[in-house]
């Protein structure tokens, strides 16, 4: 076994297809699953592919359902309002890509995710494993890259780390709702980045 490149030998070949690949499976979770499924109910999902995205988000960026639900569901509910937990308007676009995920934990609350986090998963693995474990899921994650990959899985891992905070929070939160265009008008500042 190669130190550097661990089981998958010395090649930088791997490493770069999975990353690739899990950021893709990361984007795809948070779309799919967080944000249209749990978040909005537009659509139904097995309940197979629902713990899968659960089991990945939970590995890969250490994100509950019920509060990024609820937080979620509070931007909407009260957006671009001193309420809400990530409004660029409000904070800035700036506060908001660079420190949004501080933002979704200060708005993390019991009171938050009891008001706007119902229908989320409430069964035993939630309860006692995601929930109650959320740093272990990303450490197993990593320990897992660095066998397979050595040295390079730190790389990996904490690429997929930076990803949500950097991508998802800054530049969809953020930019979202800062600049773009829209197809009609809203009560809010909320635009489409790409056709």
């Amino acid at each position: 076994m190669d130190y550097w490149f661990g089981f998958v030998g010395s090649t930088w070949l791997w490493p770069a297809v999975y990353t690739i690949l899990s950021i893709h499976v990361t984007a795809i979770s948070i779309t799919v699953y967080l944000h249209r499924y749990s978040a909005h109910r537009s659509l139904d999902l097995h309940p197979a592919l629902q713990h899968f995205f659960r089991a990945w988000l939970w590995c890969c960026t250490g994100m509950n359902t019920k509060a990024w639900t609820a937080i979620h569901r509070k931007h909407h509910a009260v957006t671009e309002s001193e309420e809400d937990p990530h409004s660029p308007m409000i904070l800035g676009l700036r506060e908001i890509m660079f420190r949004g995920t501080e933002h979704y934990r200060t708005a993390d609350t019991a009171e938050i995710r009891e008001t706007y986090g119902a229908g989320t998963p409430a069964d035993w693995i939630e309860r006692n494993l995601y929930e109650k474990h959320p740093v272990l899921g990303v450490g197993l994650h990593g320990v897992v890259l660095v066998a397979l990959f050595g040295a390079a899985g730190i790389v990996v891992w904490g690429l997929q780390m930076a990803y949500t905070p950097l991508f998802g929070a800054g530049v969809i939160n953020g930019v979202g709702h800062s600049w773009g265009y829209r197809n009609f008008e809203v009560d809010d500042r909320s635009t489409n980045i790409v056709p």
